[in-house]
């Protein structure tokens, strides 16, 4: 059964967003490893969303330090941050193999 995690961030600054997207790319391979999909998206100048998605509950679970370890690094630019889990009901991609 596959989950989704859905993180909302909010940066005190345009330039603070910027940065956790670079330290993002540098860092996701590692420490997401079994993510099957990743989506980020800018909601608002200084606000994101990512959109995640694991194989399963543990697989998610599996990350948690290592997500907790990089949000630790944003804290000073971080002025809100919190996340939803749940099942996977329904995925379309149009452009699927």
């Amino acid at each position: 059964m596959s989950i989704t995690r859905v993180t909302m961030l909010e940066f005190f600054t345009e330039e603070d967003l910027v940065n956790c997207e670079e330290s993002y790319l540098k860092i996701r391979e590692e420490a997401f490893p079994s993510a099957e999909l990743i989506v980020n998206l800018r909601t608002g100048p200084t606000s994101a969303m990512s959109l995640a998605v694991y194989p399963s509950f543990e697989s998610a679970a599996g990350n948690l330090e290592a997500r907790q370890k990089w949000h630790e690094s944003l804290k000073s630019t971080l002025k809100e941050t919190f996340y939803y889990e749940g099942k996977v009901t329904f995925i379309h991609n149009k452009n699927a193999n």
